[in-house]
């Protein structure tokens, strides 16, 4: 809990293009011992990803809860969610639907698949694609942490346009499609709106992209672009309604 407490902070810094240097971290537990490991989750994240962790409180709690608020700095003007244009491109960094695919395995008890599990428990903020993102002149981001169904539309709604999104070309890997299906799940819907990839949604001109692709160790696969109104989720030729992922307020 306390690594990817940090982690998922980490992907809001990646997702303006900038870099995570120091954690404040506040939280309770019900006994020192669950304290100290989350505290160990803490410092071991912010090893693994550069960050200094500056200090913070703890307090005795009925449930583990666990606050980080993250400072970062910027080499380059911040990639906000409201400078996308019509036209531009959209494309996602890396997976979609692993870690929506671990969570259904440990709500079932299971085991497996380890990488999966994984995916949901120890995430993997795109710090580096993130920062070469906005050095090449990506006009809009965003970590998809709510699922794409809903992070998609933040982008849209804070500039004012909308998107087409084919849910045909999301990247989904080949073990995340068959857990997906054993439990009766569609894996391109599970990718759409599962949530907790922590992956990067970059909108751009195709060159950009095409630069960045080139650019990054990390697989990037263009997904649909922004239009002038409405946002649509397709698949072939056909709308498919009804889609959106975690809402915080409902």
């Amino acid at each position: 809990v306390g690594y990817k407490a940090v982690a998922v902070n980490a992907s809001d810094v990646a997702a303006m293009g900038g870099t995570p240097r120091f954690v404040l971290s506040s939280g309770g537990a019900p006994d020192p011992e669950t304290a100290l490991r989350c505290s160990e989750g803490v410092l071991k994240a912010c090893e693994r990803f550069g960050i200094y962790p500056l200090g913070g409180d703890t307090t005795r709690a009925d449930a583990l809860t666990v606050d980080v608020s993250i400072l970062g700095e910027l080499a380059t003007q911040p990639v906000l969610r409201s400078g996308a244009s019509t036209g531009d491109l959209l494309a996602v960094t890396g997976e979609l639907g692993a870690s929506a695919a671990g969570l259904l395995a440990l709500e079932r008890g299971m085991n497996g698949p380890e990488r999966l599990i994984r995916r949901c428990l120890r995430p993997e903020p795109r710090l580096g694609a993130g920062r070469v993102a906005a050095r090449l002149g990506a006009t809009a981001m965003i970590d998809l942490s709510d699922g794409l169904a809903s992070d998609v539309r933040h982008v849209c709604d804070r500039s004012g346009l909308g998107c087409i999104v084919d849910l045909d070309l999301l990247p989904v890997n080949d073990d995340t499609r068959e857990l997906a299906c054993s439990l009766g799940h569609d894996p391109e819907v599970l990718a759409a709106t599962g949530g907790e990839d922590y992956e990067l949604l970059v909108c751009a001109p195709g060159p950009v992209l095409d630069t960045l692709a080139n650019s990054v160790e990390v697989p990037l696969t263009l997904i649909g672009e922004i239009t002038q109104s409405a946002v649509v989720f397709k698949r072939g030729d056909e709308p498919v309604e009804g889609l959106s992922g975690w809402n915080h307020f409902t």
